[in-house]
């Protein structure tokens, strides 16, 4: 105790220290009255994320500094703090290290969801797509994509207006842009207004290196449309404060990818989790229920669904010879023909 009261002295010259959290280590103190010394509330707990859990909220830290090591906190630990501490929207430090949640820089005027995912090539767009559609029966929705190959600048489509054709996407191509970029993709699909943003990288928790997609935001503010729908890029996540959040998990995904790193973080932070390619050869029957016991677990009061992907004409092909080019996994070609 007198080692870390000293810690935490040494702590108070640059921050208010409100409360500590312990861990363990029991052998080196003879009864909670040792604690005491200390100087600050202490939080106990058999679990402990439970008493990290409880003292974030009891006492709303700015920052959780871990003053901890081996035997009692190893990497398996710390990474689950982290999820943890995150979700709440609190740093997490240590002596090398420092978690922050993805910031969040424009909050809008209008409803917005956001469109998210734990990997590429598991669905988001397409989910994202489904949800414009969905929402376009009652409101009038607008898309905000952020991809690596988005343009430069926000660009708004109009997607009731413009014919997307062959020959309009070859003459985008042209131009230099990236013709199948997912703003083009979401307006042919869904038939709805959208605008493309570009982001580079991104960070463990979901954070963009570089993006513009704080200006699509603003745009889509200056649009007649009533809801946004932002979708996610890989991992990395919009910075924008939404109203409700969507998490695209894939079936086949290894299991720890959620259960560790900062997966529980983006369970843990999402109302809606849809687990995707719920079918063999891409996962099978015992590896779709893993997933959804996993997530389940991380966030009971998550509503949690299971899919598969079929595509689906957007128009009439009666008599004519097609050829189908999917970003799917080659092993799905014979499900899907």
């Amino acid at each position: 105790p007198a080692v870390t009261k000293s810690a935490l002295e040494e702590l108070d010259r640059e921050h208010d220290v409100v409360c500590a959290v312990f861990l363990g280590g029991t052998e080196k103190i003879g009864s909670d009255k040792d604690l005491a010394v200390l100087g600050v509330p202490i939080v106990k707990d058999a679990d402990y994320l439970a008493a990290i859990s409880r003292a974030v909220k009891e006492y709303t830290p700015d920052q959780v500094i871990d003053l901890s090591d081996e035997p009692v906190l190893g990497y398996r630990e710390r990474f689950a703090i982290a999820s943890l501490v995150l979700a709440h929207g609190v740093v997490y430090s240590g002596a090398d290290f420092e978690f922050r949640p993805p910031k969040q820089n424009v909050t809008l005027k209008k409803a917005s969801i956001s469109v998210v995912g734990t990997g590429k090539r598991i669905g988001k767009t397409a989910i994202g797509g489904y949800v414009a559609r969905v929402l376009a029966k009652e409101f009038k929705p607008i898309v905000v994509t952020m991809g690596r190959g988005g343009p430069a600048e926000p660009e708004l489509i109009p997607g009731t207006e413009l014919n997307i054709n062959p020959e309009y996407l070859l003459s985008v191509s042209r131009q230099g842009k990236h013709a199948s970029s997912d703003h083009y993709e979401d307006t042919l699909t869904s038939r709805v207004t959208t605008i493309g943003s570009r982001r580079y990288g991104g960070g463990m928790s979901g954070q963009t290196y570089f993006s513009n997609v704080d200006r699509a935001a603003r745009l889509s503010e200056q649009t007649d449309e009533n809801i946004v729908v932002f979708e996610g890029s890989g991992c990395t996540i919009p910075s924008v404060r939404t109203d409700a959040q969507i998490l695209v998990v894939g079936a086949h995904q290894p299991l720890d990818y959620i259960t560790s790193y900062l997966g529980p973080y983006r369970v843990r932070t999402s109302d809606i989790i849809i687990i995707t390619m719920c079918e063999p050869p891409m996962a099978e029957d015992s590896q779709v229920k893993a997933m959804y016991d996993t997530v389940k677990a991380l966030n009971p009061d998550a509503f949690v669904a299971r899919t598969v992907f079929r595509p689906r004409p957007l128009e009439d092909l009666s008599g004519k010879r097609v050829a189908v080019c999917l970003t799917a996994s080659k092993k799905m070609a014979g499900t899907i023909a």
